[in-house]
Protein backbone atom coordinates (compact mmCIF):
# COMPACT_ATOMS: atom_id res chain seq x y z
CA UNK A 1 0.00 0.00 0.00
CA UNK A 2 2.63 2.33 0.70
CA UNK A 3 4.44 1.47 -3.11
CA UNK A 4 1.70 2.74 -4.49
CA UNK A 5 1.05 5.66 -2.34
CA UNK A 6 4.71 6.24 -3.31
CA UNK A 7 4.28 6.09 -6.77
CA UNK A 8 1.04 8.07 -6.87
CA UNK A 9 2.32 11.06 -5.26
CA UNK A 10 5.63 10.90 -7.53
CA UNK A 11 3.60 10.70 -10.55
CA UNK A 12 1.52 13.96 -9.46
CA UNK A 13 4.51 15.36 -8.87
CA UNK A 14 5.90 14.66 -12.16
CA UNK A 15 2.98 15.98 -14.24
CA UNK A 16 2.76 19.46 -12.20
CA UNK A 17 6.55 19.84 -13.62
CA UNK A 18 5.76 20.00 -16.98
CA UNK A 19 9.01 22.23 -18.32
CA UNK A 20 7.16 23.39 -21.30
CA UNK A 21 4.06 25.10 -20.01
CA UNK A 22 6.31 27.79 -18.33
CA UNK A 23 7.36 28.67 -22.14
CA UNK A 24 4.00 28.78 -23.61
CA UNK A 25 2.22 30.83 -20.88
CA UNK A 26 5.00 33.06 -21.39
CA UNK A 27 4.17 37.06 -21.98
CA UNK A 28 5.41 40.16 -22.42
CA UNK A 29 4.78 43.90 -22.00
CA UNK A 30 6.13 45.32 -25.22
CA UNK A 31 6.82 44.37 -28.41
CA UNK A 32 8.83 46.70 -30.40
CA UNK A 33 11.29 46.26 -33.38
CA UNK A 34 14.77 47.24 -32.99
CA UNK A 35 17.98 48.24 -35.41
CA UNK A 36 21.03 47.14 -34.44
CA UNK A 37 24.13 49.31 -33.00
CA UNK A 38 26.23 46.65 -34.07
CA UNK A 39 26.56 43.15 -36.30
CA UNK A 40 28.13 40.93 -38.50
CA UNK A 41 26.83 38.99 -41.34
CA UNK A 42 27.05 35.53 -41.20
CA UNK A 43 30.13 34.76 -44.28
CA UNK A 44 28.23 34.05 -47.37
CA UNK A 45 24.71 34.23 -46.04
CA UNK A 46 22.64 37.62 -46.14
CA UNK A 47 21.76 36.79 -42.50
CA UNK A 48 22.59 38.11 -39.08
CA UNK A 49 25.62 36.40 -36.68
CA UNK A 50 23.37 36.21 -34.11
CA UNK A 51 26.60 36.37 -31.56
CA UNK A 52 27.80 39.80 -32.65
CA UNK A 53 24.58 41.85 -32.42
CA UNK A 54 23.85 44.77 -30.45
CA UNK A 55 20.38 46.40 -30.28
CA UNK A 56 20.13 50.86 -30.38
CA UNK A 57 19.58 51.49 -27.42
CA UNK A 58 15.92 52.90 -28.24
CA UNK A 59 13.44 51.08 -30.31
CA UNK A 60 12.62 52.56 -34.09
CA UNK A 61 9.11 50.92 -33.83
CA UNK A 62 8.13 51.47 -29.69
CA UNK A 63 4.82 48.97 -29.04
CA UNK A 64 2.40 51.81 -29.54
CA UNK A 65 3.40 51.78 -33.04
CA UNK A 66 2.04 48.59 -33.45
CA UNK A 67 -1.66 48.59 -34.20
CA UNK A 68 -2.17 45.25 -35.18
CA UNK A 69 -0.82 41.68 -36.15
CA UNK A 70 -1.84 39.67 -38.60
CA UNK A 71 -0.81 36.49 -37.82
CA UNK A 72 -1.73 33.99 -40.73
CA UNK A 73 -0.19 37.21 -43.52
CA UNK A 74 3.02 37.47 -40.90
CA UNK A 75 1.91 41.45 -41.11
CA UNK A 76 2.44 44.39 -38.89
CA UNK A 77 0.22 47.65 -39.38
CA UNK A 78 2.18 50.48 -37.76
CA UNK A 79 1.78 53.90 -37.38
CA UNK A 80 2.15 56.46 -39.48
CA UNK A 81 5.30 57.90 -38.23
CA UNK A 82 7.45 54.66 -38.14
CA UNK A 83 6.57 53.46 -41.93
CA UNK A 84 7.68 56.62 -42.59
CA UNK A 85 10.87 55.79 -40.13
CA UNK A 86 10.95 52.65 -42.15
CA UNK A 87 10.60 54.13 -45.71
CA UNK A 88 13.76 56.39 -44.96
CA UNK A 89 15.86 53.09 -44.12
CA UNK A 90 18.55 51.72 -46.82
CA UNK A 91 17.35 48.72 -48.46
CA UNK A 92 19.51 45.82 -46.46
CA UNK A 93 18.93 47.50 -42.74
CA UNK A 94 19.65 44.90 -40.24
CA UNK A 95 16.88 44.47 -37.19
CA UNK A 96 15.37 42.57 -34.26
CA UNK A 97 12.29 41.67 -33.50
CA UNK A 98 11.58 41.95 -29.78
CA UNK A 99 9.78 41.51 -26.57
CA UNK A 100 10.81 43.47 -23.58
CA UNK A 101 14.61 43.50 -25.43
CA UNK A 102 14.75 40.06 -25.55
CA UNK A 103 14.99 39.05 -29.40
CA UNK A 104 12.84 37.29 -30.82
CA UNK A 105 13.85 36.79 -34.21
CA UNK A 106 16.28 38.98 -36.53
CA UNK A 107 15.82 40.31 -39.72
CA UNK A 108 17.22 42.27 -42.93
CA UNK A 109 14.82 45.07 -44.62
CA UNK A 110 14.20 43.93 -48.10
CA UNK A 111 11.30 46.53 -49.93
CA UNK A 112 10.16 45.07 -52.68
CA UNK A 113 12.17 47.36 -55.07
CA UNK A 114 15.19 45.49 -54.14
CA UNK A 115 17.09 44.10 -56.89
CA UNK A 116 19.40 41.67 -54.52
CA UNK A 117 18.56 38.47 -52.97
CA UNK A 118 18.63 37.47 -48.87
CA UNK A 119 17.63 33.93 -48.96
CA UNK A 120 18.72 33.09 -45.54
CA UNK A 121 16.76 35.91 -43.30
CA UNK A 122 13.77 36.34 -42.25
CA UNK A 123 13.12 39.66 -44.60
CA UNK A 124 10.48 42.92 -43.88
CA UNK A 125 8.75 44.86 -46.76
CA UNK A 126 6.71 47.17 -46.41
CA UNK A 127 3.09 47.74 -48.49
CA UNK A 128 2.64 51.22 -50.08
CA UNK A 129 0.23 53.62 -48.82
CA UNK A 130 -1.55 50.93 -46.11
CA UNK A 131 0.78 51.37 -43.19
CA UNK A 132 1.95 47.73 -43.29
CA UNK A 133 5.00 45.52 -43.45
CA UNK A 134 4.98 41.63 -43.74
CA UNK A 135 7.95 39.79 -42.45
CA UNK A 136 8.92 36.60 -45.18
CA UNK A 137 11.00 33.84 -45.82
CA UNK A 138 13.91 35.08 -47.29
CA UNK A 139 13.33 37.40 -50.49
CA UNK A 140 12.96 36.84 -54.22
CA UNK A 141 10.39 33.53 -53.57
CA UNK A 142 13.91 31.43 -51.46
CA UNK A 143 13.58 30.29 -47.96
CA UNK A 144 16.48 28.26 -47.45
CA UNK A 145 16.84 26.87 -44.09
CA UNK A 146 15.26 29.61 -42.44
CA UNK A 147 14.61 29.11 -38.48
CA UNK A 148 10.94 30.82 -38.86
CA UNK A 149 9.83 32.41 -35.70
CA UNK A 150 7.53 35.08 -37.26
CA UNK A 151 4.60 33.37 -35.21
CA UNK A 152 6.95 32.91 -31.52
CA UNK A 153 4.91 31.85 -28.67
CA UNK A 154 5.89 35.07 -26.87
CA UNK A 155 5.58 37.28 -29.68
CA UNK A 156 1.80 35.84 -30.00
CA UNK A 157 1.03 35.67 -26.67
CA UNK A 158 2.52 39.43 -26.05
CA UNK A 159 0.17 40.41 -28.66
CA UNK A 160 -2.75 38.86 -27.82
CA UNK A 161 -2.79 40.25 -24.31
CA UNK A 162 -2.76 43.61 -25.41
CA UNK A 163 -5.79 43.03 -28.14
CA UNK A 164 -3.56 43.78 -31.28
CA UNK A 165 -3.34 40.17 -32.83
CA UNK A 166 -6.18 39.41 -36.17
Amino acid sequence: MRALLFILLISAICLSCKKGAVIENQTGEKLEIYLLKSYRLVTGKCQIDEGTAVLQDTAMVKNQDILEYFQAAYQFTLSDNSIKQLKALNDGTPFAVAVDKKVVYFGILKPSYSSSTCANSITMDYVGGYNKVTMNLGYAGTDINIDDQRNNSLLITTLSNQGKLR
